[in-house]
Parts: structure tokens; sequence; C-alpha cells
């Protein structure tokens, strides 16, 4: 194996990881046992520890024990005339918190005695418990379900006491409670059954385990599912340059059959309010109107309507006084019936400018304190020519 200083050059990548026990009791005789350095409270724990050049005509007595103030542990003890090498596994200390102890290494021959000891965190397990409901809103007169589930660091469910886990109202009023219980297949469920007259709010669960409190938090109230839903088809972008755009909104009920109905639709360009600036005086901010189109159709038999917005509608004030974007929001009412869904999208609005395209005519020499005078071609962004002014 080498010399003893040249072993401890290959030992250091065990020692990076965790601790290791080192000797050399004799000129000879050489022993380590490496083992990590932080435990898991609970966990597995594998160490290996290796006996060599040993004297055959003396027995050796390897002693491994985990010290405490409270108890001293023999973790493996093993006496032989030869080399040998073995690993053990054993379950470490249950801590309720973050614990030093110390691992011990110990030798005895004839003509020899060593004894090494190395310092190990022994971390405790902080199991996490999460709480969850069948569904996050009930109505009243419903039957709560939920369960309680506590997770190990590795994320294994974990059996956990729970001494007392509440079920409180709105108000702080304590409507249910369970006391000491015992997850049975690492999971406890329970039920609640809501009175029909019960709070509409937030209720909140409460699970209590030794000094830990989780909270869970779920809605009563009172609520319709909606029977029918509004889908608003169009560009995500258009031009203000163009003479119309145009809008589809369809009705669906959820069984995907068509709404019969009218079909409202509002499109508007919202005022830019930066241009105004702030003021604390209303009557110093100039009175102006978002432009709008609003118009109502008949479903069809398919349950749509398709509109038409001519795009002078936003054109009617300064441009710079406007947002580039449009709001659409369309308004659906069932035939026959009050029920009524509404939809809303956003529509940006590419504002097309002038721009500069190129020199013409330009003279390729320049004299200095000579007049100059050339051409310049200026042209909108969808390609038509702006004339000059006469």
């Amino acid at each position: 194996m080498g010399r003893p200083g040249m072993q401890m050059e290959t030992w250091v990548l065990f020692v990076a990881f965790g601790c290791m026990c080192v000797g050399q009791a004799l000129a000879d005789l050489l022993y380590f046992v490496p083992v990590p350095a932080v435990w898991e409270s609970g966990a597995q724990v594998r160490f290996c520890a290796s006996l060599l050049k040993v004297d055959k005509n003396d027995k050796h007595k390897m002693t491994v024990t985990l010290l405490s103030p409270e108890l001293n542990t023999t973790l493996l003890q093993k006496e032989s005339n030869q080399d040998f090498h073995t690993c053990s596994t054993f379950l470490a200390p249950l801590v309720i918190k973050d614990t030093v102890q110390h691992f011990q290494v110990e030798v005895i021959g004839k003509k020899m005695y060593s004894r090494e000891t190395r310092k190990v965190l022994i971390r405790a397990n902080k199991p996490v418990t999460f709480i969850q409901t069948d569904k996050p809103i009930f109505l009243p007169g419903q039957t709560v379900y939920f369960r309680v589930v506590t997770m190990d660091t590795k994320l294994r469910p974990a059996c956990r006491k729970y001494d007392i886990i509440e079920l409180q109202d709105p108000h702080g009023n304590r409507i249910g409670q369970w006391l000491n219980l015992t997850a049975e297949g690492k999971i406890v469920q329970r039920s609640f059954a809501l009175n029909f007259e019960a709070k509409e709010g937030s209720y909140q669960l409460s699970v209590t385990s030794g000094e830990d409190t989780i909270y869970h938090s779920f809605k009563v109230e009172k609520y319709v599912l909606p029977k029918f839903d509004v889908k608003i088809t169009s560009k995500d972008e258009v031009s203000i340059a163009q003479e119309e755009i145009s809008i589809k909104a369809c009705a669906e009920y959820t069984y995907k059959q068509p709404v019969p109905g009218i079909v409202k639709i509002d499109v508007c360009r919202p005022i830019n309010r930066y241009i105004f600036g702030f003021s604390r005086n209303e009557d110093d901010v100039p009175s102006v109107t978002a432009p709008c189109h609003k118009e109502s159709k008949t479903a069809d038999a398919t349950g749509c309507a398709v509109f038409t917005i001519p795009m002078s509608t936003f054109k009617e004030i300064d441009q710079k006084a406007l947002l580039d974007t449009l709001e659409v929001v369309v308004d659906m009412e069932e035939e026959g019936k009050q029920l009524s869904a509404s939809r809303k999208k956003g529509v940006s609005l590419r504002v097309d400018g002038k721009c500069l395209s190129l020199f013409e005519e330009a003279s390729s020499t320049l004299i200095l304190n000579m007049k100059m005078e050339d051409a310049v071609d200026v042209v909108h962004r969808m390609g038509k020519r702006e004339e000059p002014p006469a």
C-alpha cells in the first residue's frame, strides 16, 4: 500500500465528503474508517472499516462507538489477526434539534493501543405537513373532504401524530375539532358537513403537531357555474391605415351547442392619460372622450355574429391623445332568459407614421461655404409616397 504519508493523500477525497478516522498504531499497522460528517435523524448511515498490515501472531480488536452525553452505542466490534475490510449500517439517533455527537474508533492489540475520535452532526428531521381539500370552493350544505399528509426530507410519507386539527368559520369560531390523530397508511382523511345556512367567506383548517402549526383555507359561497362561454376571433394586431377591421363573436353552451340571442360589441381606443399629465384641479385637464364603436346583432344559427368596425372612428381626434390599442368587449344575452356572459380582448394598433427613405440627387462633392440643396424622399411605412407641400 505504500508509505502512510502517501496513503493520506489518497484518503483526502473521503475527507472532503465526510470524516475519517485514520490511525497508524505501529510502524506497519494501519486502519481507517470513513463515515459521513452529517447524518439525518433516524436515517440509515453506512460506514466501512479497514485494518491493514496486521501481525498474524497478534489479535487486534477494533471497536467503533457513537458517543453522546446520554448513551454510548457500539456500532461495530471485530477481532482478527488478519487484514480485513468490512462495512456496516445503522440508524442515526432520533433528535428533535441539530446535535453534535462523537464517532470513535478504538484498536487494541497485545503491543499497541490507538484511538481516534471525530465529530459528526446529526440534523433533526424536519418533515413538512400538507393539508388538501377536495376542492377550493364549497356551497353551504356540502361536505368538505380533506386529508393531511406529512413528508420527510426525501418526500416520503412519514408517520406523525397530530395533536389537534381545527376548523374555523370566517369569524374565527371553532366549528370542528379532531384530537390526537395518528396517520393510518401515512395519510389522515376526515370530512365535515357544512350547515345549509353556513356563513359565506374564508374557512381555515389548522393542524398542530408539537410546536408546529400548519394552515389551509377554503371558501364557502353560493356560486353558479357558467352555462355558456363567449369567444372573440380577430387579428391580434391591425393598422390604423386600414379602412375597417372584422371581429367575430361566438357563444357556445358547455355541451358544445350554439347559443341563440343578442350579441353586443363595444370597441374603444383608450385615452393616453400621460399626454395631459396630472393636476389637482380637474378643470385644468381637457375633457376628451375615448372614441368607441358600439353595435348589436342577433346571433346566427351557429351562435356567431360578425361585426365590421370602421377605423375612421378611431381617427377623429389627435392620435397623440390616444393609446395604440383597441379594447374589445362582447356581451351575449341568451334569448328568452336573463342569462348573459361577456368576454374582453385587446388588439394592438399599429400607427403608420412617416420616415425618411433616401437622399436623391445628392452631390458627391461638397465645397466649403457653398450652399447645398438636394431632395429628400419621404414615404409612409406602407410604401405610399408623401408629396411635398406646394
